[in-house]
């Protein structure tokens, strides 16, 4: 319940930095049953994460592990609440899937 004058908080999700296998984000604000969805910035192709580091809601840190699945591209996180309703999302960045010699 919010008391007059509180100022309600929408759920955060932060791309904070990425290694070659996972994205490391911030979140915050998050409900009970929030999960990360990668999204190609081309495609609009959704990739469900089975990350369950969001699942518990409220704030903290998380890795996010890239999906197998995905291909050499830009991507987006979103987190979505247990109804797949858009909760929140990260900026764009890069994933390069392959021969790590061409970077």
């Amino acid at each position: 319940m919010i008391v007059q004058g509180e100022i309600a908080m929408a759920p955060r999700l932060i791309y904070v930095s990425q290694t070659p296998t996972n994205i490391n984000v911030d979140f915050s604000e998050m409900p009970t049953g929030a999960h990360a969805v990668f999204v190609n910035a081309t495609s609009a192709e959704q990739t469900p994460s089975p990350s369950t580091a969001l699942s518990a809601g409220g704030s903290g840190s998380a890795a996010i592990a890239i999906e197998s699945s995905l291909i050499t591209g830009q991507y987006y996180l979103i987190a979505q609440d247990a109804e797949s309703q858009l909760l929140a999302q990260t900026v764009r960045f890069y994933i390069n899937i392959g021969d790590s010699d061409d970077l």
